[in-house]
């Protein structure tokens, strides 16, 4: 089963991974032979390379961000199951062993019910001209916590700084509220000089820190301080979890390989995706009014 990082513009040639060897050099989306492709292109180009490899009946993967509107997002969406391919999208970590390992916490019930979520992705650059920090950062977070909500949000707030010839926002502060009383705070910035990517998931009864700058030994900690209900506070120390050292782009890239074996959706799936893109488009409709 031959796999292309696709350019669909320029012959290329491929490897058979079932049976290494080098096939004919011909446009890959009218080589029957290739029947899956990665994506990994400009974001701007996405929609029109991903439907022309499922209109040739290829399954896709398409890498962050799915694409730059709502309405391209459905189209391609769409199509993949009109056409019955896999489309998966590089929603990298939720193939992190130390998200997958908060998530299981979570439901184990250590921290309680879910009161806030947080997010931190803070870093200097790449600055991109086609696409703002909210597609190339914030996608990310959003991904995760819709993994954690199994629930659109209600409402989105958002403000944003500008400061470079981009198309959009350089930095930018994102409010969620979800049913059951749940908000989320984001805050994205390609600007800033030090790095920080850590998410926080605070309960009734302690709090999840993963932090990704960190060491595999120190990623994920839990801390069961808590709130009580006289607003005094039971603090508690800070203790690391175990958690499994792994490579989430290749447990992503395999879980595509196997989806396409199996026929089976992968976790991050057009719907996935697809609810992400809507999140994105509510916090850039609030951008637009606030910018009014």
């Amino acid at each position: 089963m031959p796999i292309l990082n696709a350019n669909p513009f320029i012959p290329l040639l491929s490897v058979n991974l079932s049976a290494p060897r080098v096939i004919a050099s011909v446009p890959i989306f009218l080589n029957e032979e290739i029947t899956a492709v990665v994506i990994a292109t400009s974001a701007r180009t996405h929609k029109e390379i991903a439907i022309q490899a499922l209109k040739n009946n290829k399954d896709v993967f398409i890498e962050k961000p799915f694409s730059l509107s709502l309405s391209d997002a459905n189209l391609i969406s769409k199509l993949a199951i009109t056409k019955n391919k896999i489309l998966m999208v590089g929603h990298l970590l939720n193939y992190h062993n130390s998200f997958l390992e908060l998530k299981k916490v979570i439901k184990e019930g250590k921290i309680g019910s879910i009161k806030n979520i947080r997010a931190q992705r803070l870093a200097l650059g790449s600055i991109r001209n086609y696409e703002s920090v909210l597609y190339d950062l914030t996608v990310h977070d959003i991904s995760m916590i819709l993994s954690i909500t199994q629930a659109l949000p209600l409402k989105a707030l958002a403000h944003s700084i500008h400061h470079n010839s981009n198309v959009g926002p350089d930095a930018v502060s994102v409010t969620l509220y979800f049913k059951d009383g749940i908000t989320a705070v984001l805050n994205s910035d390609w600007m800033c000089p030090y790095k920080e990517h850590r998410f926080s998931v605070i309960g009734s009864k302690g709090s999840l820190i993963f932090d990704d700058t960190k060491n595999w030994d120190s990623k994920l900690s839990l801390n069961q301080s808590s709130i009580n209900p006289d607003n005094t506070i039971d603090l508690k120390n800070t203790k690391n979890l175990t958690v499994k050292q792994n490579e989430p782009l290749k447990i992503e890239l395999e879980s595509f390989l196997s989806s396409i074996k199996s026929r089976k959706n992968p976790v991050t799936n057009h719907t996935e995706a697809l609810n992400v893109q809507i999140v994105m488009e509510m916090i850039q409709d609030n951008l637009k009014k606030n910018k009014a």
